[in-house]
């Protein structure tokens, strides 16, 4: 049986932290879109904006949820329940002035 000697040892952890090392810049590369850029020639790579969002919902009971949905510049009202979900109101949406905004963040934070 041979014995390993301490270079061999320290030559074999190089190689190791080498390898691990170039898979974490490889993974960074890939997760800031650099590699996308690159190979496929896009500019920026940006998420589309979200039309749809939960502005709020409220618990009524065990099986049953009021949340209001907004898309684009409508918010709708809805029922959610065990049996099925119902549309209870549908209205334009109120733009959001820039103290209430403000405030929200202010409570969220607080």
């Amino acid at each position: 049986m041979e014995s390993v000697g301490w270079p061999q040892y320290i030559l074999a952890m190089f190689v190791l932290f080498g390898l691990l090392g170039s898979l974490g810049l490889f993974a960074f590369a890939v997760q800031r879109g650099w590699i996308l850029k690159t190979f496929t020639g896009f500019q920026h790579f940006a998420p589309a904006e979200r039309r749809l969002s939960i502005t709020e919902s409220q618990i009524i009971d065990p099986r049953r949820r009021v949340i209001i949905v907004k898309c684009d510049d409508v918010e709708h009202v809805v029922l959610l329940g065990a049996e099925g979900e119902t549309v209870l109101s549908t209205q334009p949406a109120k733009p959001k002035s820039p103290t209430a905004s403000a405030a929200s963040f202010r409570d969220q934070n607080s």
